[in-house]
C-alpha cells in the first residue's frame, strides 16, 4: 500500500466552516460593541449582551468543528460533545439514515450519527452526506486491521475556542448578576 492512502483525511462540510468562523466574527464585534456601552451607568444590559454574544459562539463553534476523521487505523466522529473512536475493524456498516443523516453501525451494536454530516434538505439535491459515506466504506476497507481486543471509545469533544466562550459566558454572566445585586 502506499503513503498516500494512509493520511489522515478530515471530512467536513466547508459551509460549517464557513458558518462557524461567520459567527465568531459578528459575535465578538456584537459583543465589543455591547461592552462599549458600559459609559451609560447601567453595565447590566451590556454585560448580558456580551455573555448572550459569547453564548451564541459556543453553540456556533461546537456545531461548525463537527467533522469525521479517517485516521491511519481508526475512524473518529467528533460530534459537538461527544467523540467517538472506531477501529476499522469494527464498522460493520456505513450508511445515509432515512432522514440523511451519516450514521455508523458497529459490531458492537451501537449506531453513530454524525453531526457533520445530518440530513438537511439542501444536502438532499447536494449529495456531501452520501459522497462521505462512500469515501469511508472505502478507506474502512482498505485500512482494516488485525483482529485485536481493542473496542470503540466514546469521549469528551475539546473545543478550544468554544471553551474559552464558555467560561467567557459564565464570568460575563456572573459579573451582571453583581452588578444588578
Amino acid at each position: 500500500m502506499n503513503k498516500t492512502t494512509r493520511d489522515t483525511v478530515v471530512l467536513r462540510r466547508k459551509s460549517f466552516v464557513m458558518l462557524s468562523w461567520t459567527i465568531l466574527a459578528a459575535m465578538g464585534f456584537f459583543a465589543a460593541l455591547a461592552a462599549s456601552d458600559v459609559s451609560s451607568g447601567a453595565a447590566r444590559g451590556p454585560l448580558i449582551g456580551v455573555a448572550a454574544c459569547l453564548g451564541t459562539t459556543v453553540l456556533a463553534r461546537r456545531i461548525g468543528t463537527a467533522r469525521v476523521v479517517l485516521g491511519e487505523s481508526e475512524l473518529k466522529v467528533v460530534n459537538p460533545v461527544f467523540t467517538y473512536r472506531i477501529p476499522y475493524r469494527l464498522v460493520m456498516e456505513v450508511d445515509t439514515s432515512k432522514h440523511g443523516t451519516l450514521t455508523v453501525h458497529t459490531t458492537e451494536g451501537e449506531e453513530i450519527y454524525s453531526t457533520a454530516f445530518g440530513g438537511s434538505l439542501l444536502d438532499h439535491f447536494v449529495g456531501t452526506s452520501d459522497r462521505a459515506v462512500v469515501r469511508i466504506k472505502e478507506t474502512a476497507r482498505q485500512r482494516r486491521g488485525p483482529r485485536t481486543e481493542e473496542r470503540s471509545r466514546r469521549t469528551i469533544t475539546v473545543s478550544w475556542i468554544a471553551d474559552f466562550c464558555l467560561l467567557g459566558t459564565v464570568c460575563v454572566a456572573v459579573a451582571a448578576l453583581v452588578v444588578s445585586g
